[in-house]
């Protein structure tokens, strides 16, 4: 998925969030992240406007522990909006010779520090065996290469 689409499809948090969860729960059935529970869920609704603006956590009424989709990926624990997040994967894929982090500081205006801590989370993830794997990109041997 190019940049473009990553930006049309993906335009708010609770597109990307929701996208998360598809892939997480395909079948619908969330499950709790800790314990495996599947059915005894509740859902947590946030009233008061706080530091935190995820929407979408859930409570295991099995072990008590609350979690969302992000629970557990790359995605846990970070500040940084999921649409950069997700602009960032786009780019890091479709860079030829790879991207260094002032260049996704420059993209995604975050600062060095974010930059670098993204690019490393995602590389990682990347990495044979990770949560992202497969054929990133394909190319036809020149006669050269023989």
């Amino acid at each position: 998925m190019k940049l473009i689409d990553v930006t049309r499809r993906f335009k708010t948090d609770d597109d990307c969030l929701a996208y998360i969860e598809r892939m997480r729960w395909p079948d619908g059935e969330i499950g709790c992240v800790h314990c495996g529970e599947v059915g005894r869920i509740s859902k947590i609704t946030r009233e008061a406007e706080g530091k935190n603006k995820r929407t979408r956590l859930y409570q295991c009424l099995a072990c008590g522990k609350q979690f969302s989709a992000t629970s557990g990926t790359i995605f846990n624990d970070t500040h940084l909006p999921l649409t950069k997040w997700f602009m960032a994967i786009a780019l890091i894929c479709e860079a030829k010779k790879g991207i260094s982090a002032k260049q996704l500081e420059r993209h995604l205006g975050i600062n060095y520090r974010t930059a670098w801590h993204l690019g490393h989370r995602i590389r990682e993830a990347m990495k044979e065996g990770g949560i992202l794997s497969g054929v990133v990109e394909w190319t036809k041997p020149t006669s050269a290469a023989k």
